[in-house]
């Protein structure tokens, strides 16, 4: 297969399988790792632009016709980016994914962006689920760190419209800055979240801060307590 792919490593926790629709994303976060694997500045991944891989797409999805593997888009842009109310590739894609019985997750911080296509993922619930990364929940911060990006507020108000079109939803606490936004983050979210998928901060000082172990421990607990399904990612896991 050309587009959709089998992701190794860390990435390789989160999907068995992946497509990324554009190269480069608008969001601007500053703790991106895809510039990195990519190789590429961040001022130039941040110009994004189309893959011209529909076809490829259609061609992969075929030769996978009814594999039970989610597909997840996407890994090393975010498929609701705004240069996507222009070209449509997500939906265009979905709708590819899904003629061919094949499972989509979406993973987006587009928020409002994103409500365009619950048509298509409610059309299909037993293929779909939705996602979206949370991070702070102090607004200032977040605008440090993703300065481009739809509001934490406006991602979890989209969560919650995604769960009443009956379509199953999971939020990734990934990179966690700081303990407590994590918690308040899954207090405000876990009623109308199936799943939460934590992982740890790397590649920064700030990392240093945070007693891993502990917050380990009180993250499975507070899961625990609320009655949630939850994956600890493995690098986080090794400080349980």
């Amino acid at each position: 297969m050309s587009v959709i792919y089998e992701p190794k490593g860390r990435a390789a926790e989160y999907s068995p399988l992946a497509a990324n629709l554009y190269k480069g994303c608008g969001h601007g976060c500053t703790y991106c790792y895809a510039p990195l694997i990519l190789r590429t500045n961040r001022e130039s991944f941040r110009m994004a632009q189309p893959r011209t891989i529909l076809r490829e797409l259609e061609r992969d999805a075929k030769k996978l016709k009814n594999d039970e593997r989610p597909i997840l888009l996407c890994f090393t842009c975010d498929p609701y980016q705004p240069i996507d109310t222009e070209y449509k590739y997500t939906r265009r894609a979905i709708e590819v994914l899904h003629r061919y019985n094949l499972k989509v997750t979406i993973l987006t911080k587009g928020a409002k962006r994103s409500e365009r296509d619950f048509d298509l993922l409610a059309a299909h619930p037993e293929l779909s689920t939705y996602a979206t990364t949370l991070v702070f929940a102090d607004e200032r911060e977040r605008q440090q760190y993703e300065p481009y990006a739809p509001s934490t507020q406006e991602r979890i108000a989209t969560l919650k419209k995604a769960h009443e079109f009956g379509i199953s939803t999971w939020v990734s606490l990934e990179p966690v800055f700081h303990p407590e936004d994590a918690y308040k983050l899954i207090k405000q979210t876990h009623k109308f979240v199936d799943m939460f998928k934590v992982g740890k901060l790397n590649y920064s000082e700030e990392a240093k801060k945070v007693d891993w172990h502990e917050f380990c421990i009180e993250v499975i607990e507070l899961l625990q307590s609320l009655g949630k399904d939850y994956y600890i990612k493995k690098d986080l896991l090794k400080f349980l």
